[in-house]
């Protein structure tokens, strides 16, 4: 019985998997935009355990323009983890780069976590910590 989950687990990853990918795969062939807008890859990294794994990130606004929006896809092993975003309230510096710090329940009752780091137009770097667990995530653009 537990073999079985595995095969639905990867399927079911798979299929949330192309939406974002079809995303950022688009997002990578627009014009770059200004600041932090926009797709983001690289890694995180676990400070407790030495896990790691590659991590997507899409950047956007709101319509209103009070959020940020952090549309992440992380991998762990074989296995993608799910699509979420961390919306964030946060103001850019003069210089163009975004201060971040929020907090976030990830879905499916993984917890919560809160990141604090910056964004600049060509880097990405944030701290995470939450359910245990703590350790960093850094991008640069695709």
């Amino acid at each position: 019985m537990k073999m079985l989950w595995l095969p639905l687990a990867i399927a079911l990853s798979l299929a949330s998997c192309s939406t974002y990918q079809r995303d950022f795969r688009k997002a990578t062939l627009s014009k770059p935009l200004p600041g932090p807008l926009g797709p983001w890859k690289g890694h995180w990294q676990s400070e407790v355990n030495g896990h790691h794994g590659p991590l997507w990130c899409l950047v956007s606004r709101d319509s209103e323009g009070d959020y940020w929006n952090f549309r992440y896809r992380a991998g762990w092993g074989l296995l993608q983890f799910g699509d979420y975003t961390h919306p964030i309230t946060a103001t850019p510096k003069k210089d163009g780069s975004l201060p971040v710090e929020g907090k976030m329940t990830l879905p499916n009752n993984f917890g919560t976590y809160s990141v604090q780091g910056l964004v600049t137009n060509q880097r990405f770097h944030l701290h995470y910590q939450g359910n245990g667990d703590k350790g960093s995530m850094t991008l640069t653009r695709p």
